[in-house]
């Protein structure tokens, strides 16, 4: 059986379904699928490992859509003048209020078939809630964005980032 096969999105925490801009399309996700993010931390850390993610090539979803990969966003963050992480940082929405600094790139290939959701990341508060002077400032989004939960070491292996 795949992972989150019954994980049904009606039921899911209320902050992850504010995540998206609109209802995300349930996908199965099959090795070897790479998947990358920006971030400040390990593959596991102590809350396990991270369920948001971006997918490194492009793919078309059973929908039709087509999701961009790592190179596309590449692109356009090189066309914009800003870095990659800048990018991701504003179209992925990731506000400080998640104690995300983005410092390295971190990347994993799937080992076992996986249901996850994907869809674009809704904008969000660019500043904590503690900085009042700032909370109509916001991070655009409109990245695509993968939410896989409840990965184990058993589903994922890191993979290294090579140019």
């Amino acid at each position: 059986m795949a992972l989150n096969e019954g994980l049904d999105f009606e039921n899911v925490d209320v902050q992850v379904k504010r995540a998206f801009l609109r209802r995300p399309e349930r996908v199965l996700l099959k090795p070897p699928v790479r998947l990358y993010k920006w971030t400040n931390r390990q593959l596991i850390s102590e809350h396990g490992i991270s369920a948001w993610w971006s997918f490194v090539e492009p793919r078309h979803l059973p929908s039709g859509t087509l999701i961009e990969g790592f190179r596309t966003a590449e692109e356009r963050s090189r066309r914009l003048g800003k870095s990659h992480r800048e990018f991701a940082r504003s179209r992925a929405a990731i506000s400080d209020e998640f104690g995300n600094t983005l410092e390295r790139l971190l990347l994993i290939q799937l080992l076992d078939d996986a249901w996850g959701f994907v869809g674009q990341a809704s904008g969000q508060p660019e500043f904590s809630r503690q900085r009042s002077d700032l909370q109509h400032v916001f991070l655009i989004g409109g990245a695509p964005q993968v939410w896989l939960p409840n990965l184990t070491p058993r589903h994922v292996r890191e993979v290294p980032a090579v140019a």
